[in-house]
């Protein structure tokens, strides 16, 4: 029996100078989702705050 081998199936070829952002991986703060929306309640609440003068 003959042994089929497995290839990896590779992208299509990307043109034009774009890059595949999930192969590039840089430097710099890694942020779950949740955190931003955590952050931007946050940031609206002090901001309701600072309107209504108790900061």
């Amino acid at each position: 029996m003959v042994k089929r081998k497995r290839r990896k199936v590779a992208m299509p070829a990307s043109g034009a100078g774009l890059v595949r952002y999930m192969d590039e991986e840089g430097r710099g703060l890694k942020l779950k989702p949740e955190q931003v929306i955590y952050a931007a309640l946050a940031l609206l609440a002090l901001e309701l705050l600072v309107k209504m003068g108790f900061v």
